[in-house]
């Protein structure tokens, strides 16, 4: 079987259960590892062998080792893909360790700097600062992906329930709930901001609209977050945010599994990293409470 053709297919099959962006990465690295093939008189796939593999990937020794190992897990879907069609015997990517790294643990925020973040737009009588208040409430009520917020129509805010309807990666849904905070800065939004912002010759079901009338973008979320963190003297992302509702979840007492589905998280192992911040933090409370000398003292 032809490389390009078995990768062809292989997207087609793909793109019927992942997400767009998921098969759109597939593609860009499965197309930078046929061209490599092919300038080494690779074209099939039965002749792609462990050594090939293992060069490609070593090509690419100077890249974050996250983008290696994302390479290395393309290329396994594509040859299991490949096996299961009856296309190559052995896979070459088998023996193939995947690229070790240390885990960073996320950054988050504290109580304190949340309640002083979602309190910046206040400061100003922009329209827009009712849109970005509900937005900041929104996001750390729910710890929804910034993807996910831009995505959201009016109609999937449910206030009787104080819940929404999100659609996370691989079109997959899930019900997420927002407190009184975010269920006062919402309606707020709605009541006195988003008909103003509304352009009557385009409407839209968009829940958060930019200045234009338009749905707001990933990259204007971004920017009006990283604006207000830096009036803090704070760097903040939405993924931060993301963390900090998961962070502070768990120190109050949820159960990972409950984390895991308000999150959208498929593998409750992306959700563990969560624990470490928590287990971190009890234990310098430990540290503080029951100091070495109560050990010694009590014998």
């Amino acid at each position: 079987m032809n490389l390009d053709e078995a990768v062809e297919r292989f997207l087609n099959h793909v793109g019927a259960s992942r997400a767009p962006n998921t098969v759109k990465a597939y593609g860009t690295d499965l197309a930078q590892f046929v061209e490599y093939a092919l300038s080494t008189g690779v074209s099939e796939v039965e002749t792609v062998s462990e050594r090939l593999v293992r060069a490609w990937l070593d090509s690419y020794r100077a890249v974050h080792r996250s983008t290696r190992a994302r390479k290395l897990y393309a290329l396994r879907s594509f040859f299991r893909f490949c096996r299961a069609m009856g296309w190559l015997q052995a896979d070459p990517t088998a023996p193939i360790a995947e690229p070790s790294s240390a885990r960073r643990l996320p950054r988050f925020l504290t109580h304190s700097q949340v309640a002083q973040l979602v309190e910046q737009p206040s400061q100003s009588p922009h329209l827009l600062a009712l849109r970005d208040r509900a937005i900041l409430e929104l996001l750390y009520a729910t710890g929804v992906r910034v993807s996910e917020l831009v995505s959201l129509d009016v109609n999937a805010i449910d206030f009787e329930q104080g819940a929404i309807r999100v659609r996370g990666k691989g079109g997959r849904e899930r019900l997420v709930l927002f407190g009184r905070a975010a269920h006062e800065a919402l309606t707020d939004y709605l009541q006195h901001a988003r008909p103003r912002l509304m352009n009557p010759q385009r409407p839209t079901r968009a829940l958060f609209l930019n200045y234009q009338g338009g749905r707001i973008t990933v990259r204007s979320v971004h920017r009006l977050l990283k604006r207000y963190g830096r009036m803090l003297g704070l760097e903040v992302s939405p993924h931060m945010v993301r963390h900090t509702f998961a962070t502070h979840l768990l120190e109050g007492g949820a159960d990972l599994r409950s984390v895991q589905e308000l999150l959208g998280h498929q593998r409750l192992q992306t959700t563990q990293v969560y624990t470490h911040l928590t287990l971190d933090r009890l234990r310098k409370t430990l540290e503080r409470a029951l100091p070495t000398t109560l050990d010694e003292e009590e014998g």
